[in-house]
């Protein structure tokens, strides 16, 4: 097949296609993604398993060689010779999508080679529900998220180190604290890693929880600076995404009055009365001279 019907194959295939045969093609595919999960949610229900687990098997079968072909076909046409076509088959393969079907052909297909019951089962079909971010509905909001991602990368990065650093040297403290006295829930450092996450993030499980005056001071202290550490995500996100929309709609704004500047280019200005709405021009509409 020559370079221009691979072009055309790739504008069906490309799973960030803006052409309309692509976007009903990549919806095709996210129905049958989602018949996948229904099917691995359903099959845990041992009386629908035991009475559709044939019908279950053969969609679990026909899908993974449905994908296969697919994701074979996808990385064929991704590669192309011109030099500004703005893709290839390194950046196909590194997409998160292609990630995710390689990730669920590969298991599938070593599980049926080697008999491994838990690949061969297609439990991971369940990741192919992340297919629904790639909808065109939620294209240009995911498109804005990873632009929000890419500005507050260093912030993020700066509030989730601090929150382990935190969870770390509270739950080394408690360690020291607490492991004397509950020898059983406090036993070592990644241990008590446990008791560190939970208190951090304010869920408070109680299935371990200090009994000694400074333990428990501690842990009043770790919960403060959970509730200060793990809330900082949140608030940078939120200010990056407010950041991100108004930026948007300024960039609008300045489209539009461009736009605008661009179609009355070369017009002369027209006035128009006050009183009557008539154009203030050399006559009238009704063929009487101007009068200032």
């Amino acid at each position: 097949m020559t370079q221009t019907s691979r072009d055309q194959v790739w504008t069906v295939v490309d799973p960030d296609s803006e052409n309309r045969w692509g976007e009903r093609f990549e919806r095709l595919v996210f129905v049958l993604a989602s018949a996948n999960v229904v099917a691995v949610v359903l099959s845990t229900v041992e009386s629908l398993d035991a009475r559709y687990g044939a019908y279950f098997d053969g969609l679990l079968v026909a899908s993974i060689a449905l994908f296969t072909c697919l994701y074979v076909v996808r990385l064929w046409a991704a590669g192309s010779a011109a030099p500004d076509a703005g893709r290839s088959r390194f950046a196909f393969v590194r997409d998160p999508i292609a990630v995710v079907d390689c990730f669920v052909i590969v298991t599938f297909w070593t599980g049926l080679l080697f008999e491994i019951r838990l690949f061969e089962s297609g439990l991971f079909r369940v990741f192919w529900l992340a297919r629904v971010l790639n909808l065109s509905w939620f294209r240009h909001s995911r498109r804005r998220f990873k632009r929000v991602l890419d500005a507050q990368r260093s912030d993020l990065g700066i509030a989730f180190s601090g929150a382990g650093m935190l969870v770390l040297v509270s739950s080394t403290l408690m360690y020291f604290v607490e492991g004397s006295v509950q020898p059983d829930a406090f036993s070592s450092i990644p241990e008590t890693l446990w008791w560190g996450v939970v208190t951090l993030t304010t869920v408070g499980y109680g299935d371990v929880v200090p009994v000694t005056p400074l333990g428990r001071l501690l842990g009043a202290a770790t919960m403060l600076g959970g509730v200060a550490f793990f809330a900082l995500p949140s608030s940078i996100l939120a200010a990056g995404f407010f950041a991100e929309r108004t930026g948007e709609q300024a960039r609008t704004g300045d489209r539009a009055q461009t736009g605008t500047q661009t179609q009355t280019a070369g017009r002369p200005s027209v006035q128009w009365c006050p009183y009557c709405g008539e154009s203030l021009g050399s006559e009238s509409s009704h063929g009487w001279p101007r009068t200032d």
